[in-house]
């Protein structure tokens, strides 16, 4: 006869309660892992797009999967400094962060390109400081998918507004960006600083919809920006 033999079954080991929320709330924040290695993060230095680890203090958040909750730190996406974010940011962009209502790690990479390409144009071929209402009159910030489903990465965008793009400087926009919401590190927020991390998607405020003002300027600029475009 055959020897009968107890057969046991291993459970699983069950999730903590502290895990299970870690993981919700990272996945509706919006945070992935970041894959982002510290010679990643190097390559940056080594192309002359960041400043070295000495200077501006950043260091690698490889397998950290949402970022820790410093806010004397801000979290960058490598993204970010390929499309022009350089640090400290220019009071432009802090300014706008501010008055949106926004963070860093809300807006997308096209809107750190459209931002950096427009204070290169002011500051560079019209010899002006970056102009709040010739940025208004181009672009307008909208919520990322839609307005009851907000990520909280990446949740705003800065698009040109319809027909607009025919009547502003010539650039293209990279169709795909790849997976730059797992590519982000830590940085020092360095002074003048940037709007503190907090949890949650931006959210919609008035001042987005608030149309572009001081119209003679605009539209002179708007003039010489025509003919710059005919100038090649």
């Amino acid at each position: 006869m055959r020897e009968k033999r107890l057969v046991t079954f291993r459970m699983a080991p069950k999730k903590s309660k502290r895990q299970i929320s870690e993981r919700e709330a990272t996945m509706a924040d919006g945070w992935k892992k970041s894959k982002l290695s510290e010679a990643a993060v190097s390559s940056l230095v080594s192309r002359h797009l960041l400043q070295s680890k000495t200077l501006i203090q950043w260091q690698s958040a490889e397998s950290h999967g949402r970022p820790f909750e410093k806010t004397s730190e801000i979290v960058l996406f490598k993204a970010f400094v390929e499309r022009g974010l350089a640090i400290p940011a220019c009071n432009f962009l802090r300014g706008l962060l501010f008055f949106w209502g926004v963070q860093l790690h809300h807006l997308s990479p096209d809107s750190i390109l459209h931002v950096a390409i427009f204070v290169q144009l002011c500051e560079t071929f019209l010899g002006i400081h970056p102009h709040f209402d010739l940025l208004g009159s181009r672009f307008s910030l909208n919520l990322y998918p839609n307005l009851r489903n907000i990520a909280g990465v990446g949740g705003v965008d800065l698009q040109f507004h319809p027909d607009i793009a025919k009547k502003y400087i010539l650039y293209s926009l990279r169709r795909q960006i790849g997976d730059w919401k797992a590519e982000w590190f830590y940085i020092d927020n360095h002074a003048p600083t940037l709007p503190e991390r907090t949890p949650g998607p931006p959210k919609h405020r008035h001042e987005w919809c608030v149309p572009a003002g001081n119209a003679d300027q605009v539209r002179e600029l708007l003039k010489r920006i025509a003919k710059l475009r005919r100038g090649g």
